[in-house]
């Protein structure tokens, strides 16, 4: 077995800083907004943070990686953020396509299948400074007030409902851009055309999730993409205070586990001496890495859970082509089935419509194989769900049929044959369930659901 070394800097590969590693913590000058909080004697004794903490390492530099590491910062911590992208892999456009055809910005080591044995494909997930907020759709979504408060109620959880979440939100002072008429595409036009044509309200979706038709709010900087890494730690990075220091293309593989306390983390060779460990390597990686760490409590890496997505594929009419002043994704329909706002439609300039479902009840599960992240998605495996999906198709089929969108679009694929929606909705609710299953797709929004310990 090669031998670690422990070491507590390293060079900062986004910046080309070179930090001692014979230099004590103490020494490094800080310019601390507010000191590290002071422990009681009793804290003192305990494990985990309950220690005084200077120096921690953040695992992952995605949404949650990002802001953590922003929070830490601010609070006058040294922080280490370790990211297994390379510093190259950034992304500023705001073309959808563009960032899901690089493949320095996606996983290579993550895929999923609808059911155990099922068609195997690579499951998006970003590899990049700023995680998936560096190839998403860019779309804002704060959730329904009353799911928060549901589950702030049900479960508990002091601080998590509606009104508490959306005073957080809103201090995050996240860039927000509506779409204007000229940046709507011809296909995101004739989808909210004829969802109000068929009934649908006029709305905006942000703040909450309503039904309706009408345009998202998208985390756009002008014409930039607006990324967590560029948001929350690119600023404090150009501090300049040596606290924030970023480790680009250092892979975790573990957490350093010494008397029950996560005392640093592992990448290659070396083993990295911290106070302690902030693991935020996403709903796939974070699972496998408490694995790979000796934790082996049951539950680990269950209850995932993604909302079922399939794209219907539209072949426009003459002179319906989207231009470059056209967003792929400006707007959204949002509509009720068997719960209130559970079925998306979401329209994707040039081309696509995306059918979703987006509460389920159907879990899945992740696991590892030979560094390779195996998902199991369970799609469609409850009855809600799979009549869920049925009435989301059937309000695509609605849409797709209506006089605004067939002036623009003259085709509707369900898949890459070329079958017509029509000619599946004319089978029976099990035939249409099963072929759905047999097809790849997810919204990729598995966030946060996988459980980190007992069941």
């Amino acid at each position: 077995m090669q031998r670690r070394r422990r070491i507590r800097y390293r060079p900062d590969s986004v910046r080309r800083r070179w930090c001692d590693a014979a230099r004590p913590a103490h020494a490094v000058p800080l310019r601390r907004r507010r000191s590290p909080p002071r422990r009681s004697s009793r804290q003192q004794r305990g494990i985990g943070f309950a220690v005084l903490i200077r120096r921690i390492a953040v695992v992952g530099a995605g949404a949650g990686g990002c802001v953590a590491a922003a929070r830490l910062f601010d609070a006058g911590y040294e922080v280490h953020l370790f990211e297994a992208a390379e510093s190259s892999a950034t992304n500023d456009s705001t073309r959808l396509g563009e960032g899901l055809s690089r493949p320095d910005l996606l996983d290579p080591n993550v895929f999923a299948s609808t059911y155990t044995g099922g068609f195997r494909y690579p499951y998006v997930r970003g590899r990049a400074l700023g995680g998936t907020t560096a190839i998403n759709a860019l779309v804002q979504m704060w959730g329904h007030r009353d799911d928060w408060n549901t589950w702030s109620a049900v479960h508990g959880l002091t601080g998590w409902n509606w009104r508490s979440v959306s005073a957080e939100i809103e201090r995050l002072g996240l860039p927000s851009h509506v779409p204007v008429a000229s940046e709507i595409g011809p296909v995101t036009s004739a989808v909210l055309a004829a969802a109000r044509e068929l009934g649908a309200s006029e709305c905006r979706h942000q703040a909450e999730t309503l039904d309706g038709a009408g345009a998202v709010a998208l985390s756009l900087v002008g014409d930039r993409r607006a990324d967590a890494f560029g948001l929350f730690v690119t600023p404090r990075v150009l501090e300049d205070s040596g606290r924030m220091i970023v480790h680009a293309g250092a892979a975790v593989a573990e957490i350093v586990i010494e008397a029950d306390r996560a005392t640093g983390v592992v990448v290659g060779a070396d083993e990295f001496t911290v106070d302690g460990v902030v693991l935020a390597a996403g709903t796939v990686w974070s699972p496998l890495l408490l694995r790979r760490s000796g934790i082996s409590r049951a539950g680990i890496g269950r209850n995932l859970k993604d909302h079922p997505a399939i794209s219907l594929w539209l072949g426009l009419r003459d002179g319906f082509a989207s231009d470059a002043s056209n967003l792929e994704v400006a707007g959204l329909v949002v509509a009720s089935s068997t719960d209130d706002a559970d079925i998306n439609l979401l329209p994707v300039d040039p081309n696509q419509l995306v059918v979703a479902v987006t509460k389920v009840s159907s879990v899945g599960h992740v696991t590892e194989v030979d560094g390779t992240a195996e998902v199991v998605l369970g799609t469609l495996e409850t009855h809600d769900d799979a009549t869920r999906m049925l009435a989301a198709l059937r309000l695509a089929a609605d849409v797709c049929a209506s006089r605004e969108f067939t002036n623009v679009v003259e085709t509707v694929s369900i898949d890459a044959k070329g079958t017509p929606l029509s000619t599946l909705l004319a089978h029976d609710d099990e035939t249409i369930i099963s072929y759905v299953r047999r097809l790849p797709g997810a919204y990729s929004h598995a966030v946060g659901t996988c459980r980190m310990g007992l069941e």
